[in-house]
């Protein structure tokens, strides 16, 4: 298994947001890209159900105390004060009687609700992904997949080279 300092770097370079309503992507130096993704995009949607609907699944994994499942990130849907919403990673998750709580992941682009580092209880009525590492592979991730997959060949390869990634 890679060195936890190793898969901080891959979660901190994929964990980005998604924000509706805006162009589709903002790149910022020694942050993760930020990937926009309009409201009735479908496959989003769908993956976010997805997710929503196999909450269970993430939550058996963390109460498992498996040696082999690490890096647990939740997605957390924040108000942003135009009346739109920024899609955040939450991680380091811990789940302590039936609170989510966890670390903010990334510095926020469209809301000022959260501030990175900042510890907070995710709302389970807000939770719009989940992920962890199963050795070295992420289960989960249903919003990264949609946004890869949206990916060109050529973007695809080079993704797959910075972040060293690899879906179960």
């Amino acid at each position: 298994m890679k060195t936890i300092v190793t898969y901080l770097t891959i979660v901190l370079l994929v964990l980005s947001s998604c924000k509706e309503n805006r162009p589709s992507k903002v790149e910022r130096a020694g942050e993760p890209n930020v990937y926009n993704v309009e409201n009735d995009d479908a496959k989003m949607n769908e993956a976010i159900e997805k997710a929503k609907s196999s909450i269970q699944e993430f939550t058996t994994a963390i109460e498992s105390d498996n040696p082999d499942l690490g890096f647990f990130a939740l997605k957390q849907k924040f108000e942003t004060s135009d009346g739109g919403s920024e899609h955040i990673w939450i991680q380091n998750i811990q789940l302590i009687y039936s609170d989510f709580i966890g670390i903010v992941g990334n510095e926020p682009v469209y809301t000022n609700a959260i501030e990175l580092g900042d510890t907070i209880t995710v709302d389970p009525a807000k939770i719009s992904d989940w992920m962890y590492f199963e050795n070295d592979k992420i289960v989960g991730g249903y919003t990264i997949r949609v946004l890869r997959d949206g990916l060109t060949e050529e973007e695809k390869a080079q993704f797959d080279a910075e972040n060293g990634l690899l879906f179960k």
